[in-house]
């Protein structure tokens, strides 16, 4: 599996090119706007947020690179990956409750943050899988409860999403010079292990085993996640949190050409609420009652 740290690249594509594609064609993805995805509402997910380094090669640029949901009025909810070699002194959390980062934004500094395993590990957790990509940031200071609005957790177990239809939210155009600054949304539905299985042999040929941590979903016309979107929110249409988007799957390698060419046929995956609901509940927990330092405060090793 390829985990990115992905703005939405949304692209449509008849479905009979599926098979053509992969022998004839070479698609580069650039990001485009697709008949079925659309724009967020002025305040439908005032919960997404921005990740952004403050400096690039020691040049101050509060530049894009993840997304969150803020869980309560002290934590965001992201990807692991997103702070691989990153320290907490170089990222900021831009908080918007609105549509689009500017005019409405505000910027956030970082007390800590806690990656599923290191808390697995604290607490003599197994360990279950070796790919466990969520984080719980925790900011400087507590959200004003009047401008931003926590996201609610699933209930709803794996097994109860399967096949149902779900929402991937991401910025359009923050990595990109201008950014466009602004949330956009594509229905996606949630795909149980055997259709994904079947979706990836499709495409590569291999199998793919669905793991009780993920949750993956696919759409025709494509919706993929892209530069930026790793960490956002798989929400179901009542705005509860089902997922938080890792990347991709497969890696496709095809002789000389960047795999890139080839992420249309990718099938989205995503981090299970439901599965990193006790690593959640616990960390936010302790943290707004103070019993216990639980917040790593150094970048992932």
């Amino acid at each position: 599996m390829i985990d990115h740290s992905l703005t939405f690249t949304m692209i449509q594509l008849p479905a009979y090119i599926f098979l053509i594609a992969q022998v004839f064609t070479l698609i580069k993805t650039d990001p485009l706007i697709g008949e079925r995805i659309f724009s967020v509402d002025y305040r439908q997910c005032p919960f997404v947020v921005s990740l952004r380094l403050k400096y690039i090669e020691g040049i101050l640029a509060y530049r894009h690179f993840c997304t969150g949901t803020v869980i309560t009025q002290r934590h965001v909810l992201t990807a692991a990956h997103c702070f691989n070699n990153r320290t907490k002194d170089n990222i900021v959390v831009y908080l918007v409750g609105y549509n689009r980062t500017e005019p409405y934004a505000t910027r956030y500094e970082i007390d800590s943050w806690l990656t599923y395993d290191s808390w697995a590990r604290a607490n003599g957790k197994t360990i279950k899988f070796f790919t466990n990509d969520v984080a719980i940031i925790k900011l400087s200071l507590s959200v004003n409860r009047d401008s931003i609005t926590p996201v609610r957790l699933t209930n709803l177990n794996n097994k109860q999403l399967y096949g149902t239809k779900a929402i991937i939210i991401g910025w359009l155009g923050l990595s990109y010079n201008p950014p466009a600054n602004y949330l956009m949304q594509g229905k996606v539905t949630i795909l149980t292990p055997s259709k994904s299985d079947h979706l990836v042999k499709l495409v590569a040929n291999l199998k793919y085993d669905i793991k009780d941590n993920v949750l993956a979903t696919y759409a025709e016309p494509y919706i993929l996640p892209n530069n930026g979107d790793s960490g956002g929110p798989l929400l179901d249409k009542n705005n509860f949190l089902l997922g938080v988007t890792r990347g991709t799957t497969p890696n496709i390698t095809w002789g000389d050409f960047s795999e890139e060419f080839l992420n249309l046929y990718k099938i989205n995956i995503h981090s299970s609420v439901h599965y990193y609901r006790e690593f959640i509940e616990n960390v936010t927990t302790l943290a707004e009652d103070n019993k216990i330092p639980i917040l790593c405060r150094k970048s992932m090793p």
